[in-house]
């Protein structure tokens, strides 16, 4: 990770608090989640827009992660659980895939 995104970051949370930048990252969320729509529905620059929020929300989990002590640990820990159970759902789904993330 760039050590200067991480100053940057840090200082926002300094100086506007970690409630007002909770609130801003549920709001980038949202933001997203209307992104993918715009993808969905075949709007002009959709793609654009989408990397650009994909962009906030990504720097909004860096932010989440300082504000709240979220380790890198607990994070590789979670997406491997929820990897493995999408795996797992997967493989119910079609019984003949086969592949060693199926298992």
């Amino acid at each position: 990770m760039n050590k200067d995104k991480q100053v940057v970051w840090r200082e926002s949370i300094r100086k506007y608090g970690k409630e007002i930048q909770s609130i801003v990252c549920m709001e980038e969320c949202s933001e997203l989640i209307q992104a993918v729509s715009k993808c969905l529905r075949g709007k002009p620059d959709a793609t654009d827009n989408l990397a650009e929020e994909m962009a906030d929300v990504t720097i909004c989990l860096h932010m989440l992660q300082e504000m709240y002590g979220i380790t890198d640990a607990q994070l590789e820990e979670w997406i491997a659980r929820k990897t493995a159970r999408q795996s797992k759902r997967m493989q119910a789904d079609d019984p003949f895939l086969k592949g060693e993330d199926a298992k």
